[in-house]
């Protein structure tokens, strides 16, 4: 026999169930919705949808008084879930929506950023059999750097874990006018769904450039290409390299790269850390300089430039 306390229960139970399959059922891709630019991902099976030019701002689609964002299933042309609290269509003005995967496509990163004023928006959004589960990454930043905007200076790389390792600060707009502001180091666990390592520090503008600067830099980009008459390089095979006409040029580039990146190690490290780095970079230097021809200098340069790069993103 059942009490009138357990049929409340069971009913209540059978709605919550009802509630969470319908959130998980795939439902039809809406006519004017297209797949979004950088946001397909690696396996090419899933990317976010967003309504499409013509259609944009008229608040037409599926969600009534907006241009809501969707991850999709491409092959089956079904919709997976709604990205909640993104609006966004396609080639929206000064707006851009990207989303970065993982290797194995399971989880992805929702960036949304205006070209001027900086990132505005971090999700991580991770994919569970027909549905998806969400996480804003933004408050907790804005919280402690800068709670009086809504936009950041955001920068990020995927570790085993799987693990998103984060640095941020304000745009750089703000940050020149202010001459000073915080810096937001941390490590948020995908599967925990929990930020674990998170420190934050004052950084000056000066060393707010020299630190992103010496991080976007590639040293592997830096390259010879012959101008001698004969031999014009493509330039649309190049477009991405730092092109230099003789390995003692792309040296001497390397050298000031590799001063740089060692400059914004120490600014970052803490003392302890650098002090040891000091000693690694004296026997370093031991071997640049056995190294036999300059072509093989550059290459031991571009590797210590990699492992420099690398320290920046330890918490």
């Amino acid at each position: 026999m059942i009490s009138s306390m357990d049929a409340q229960r069971l009913v209540v139970s059978a709605l919550l169930s009802f509630v969470a399959c319908g959130s998980a059922v795939a439902i039809d891709w809406p006519k004017t919705y297209v797949v979004a630019e950088d946001t397909t991902s690696p396996d090419g099976k899933y990317a976010l949808i967003v309504q499409n030019a013509e259609n944009g701002a008229m608040n037409t689609g599926p969600i009534a008084g907006t241009d809501a964002v969707f991850l999709a299933n491409i092959p089956e042309h079904k919709v997976i879930g709604e990205i909640k609290d993104v609006d966004y269509f396609e080639r929206m003005n000064s707006r851009h929506l990207s989303a970065q995967w993982l290797d194995d496509s399971s989880a992805c990163l929702v960036l949304e950023s205006h070209w001027l004023y900086g990132v505005y928006g971090v999700h991580v959004v991770e994919r569970t059999g027909q549905s998806i589960q969400q996480t804003d990454l933004m408050k907790r930043m804005l919280a402690m750097i800068n709670p009086a905007e809504d936009r950041l200076n955001f920068y990020f790389r995927f570790e085993t874990g799987p693990k998103v390792v984060v640095r941020a600060t304000v745009p750089a707009r703000q940050l020149e006018q202010t001459k000073s502001s915080a810096m937001f180091r941390g490590t948020f666990d995908i599967p925990a769904k929990r930020w674990g390592a998170v420190n934050v520090r004052r950084v000056t503008f000066q060393e707010h450039e020299a630190i992103e600067s010496a991080r976007a830099a590639d040293p592997k980009e830096y390259s010879v290409v012959s101008r001698k008459a004969g031999e014009v390089a493509d330039a649309a095979a190049h477009a991405n390299e730092q092109i230099y006409p003789s390995e003692e040029k792309r040296f001497k580039a390397l050298d000031e790269l590799l001063n740089d990146v060692y400059a914004a190690d120490r600014i970052l490290l803490p003392a302890a850390r650098f002090s040891r780095l000091k000693d690694e970079q004296r026997e370093w230097l031991k071997q640049l300089v056995a190294a036999p021809t300059l072509t093989d200098k550059s290459k031991l340069m571009q590797q210590r430039i990699k492992v420099l790069q690398d320290l920046l993103w330890q918490d």
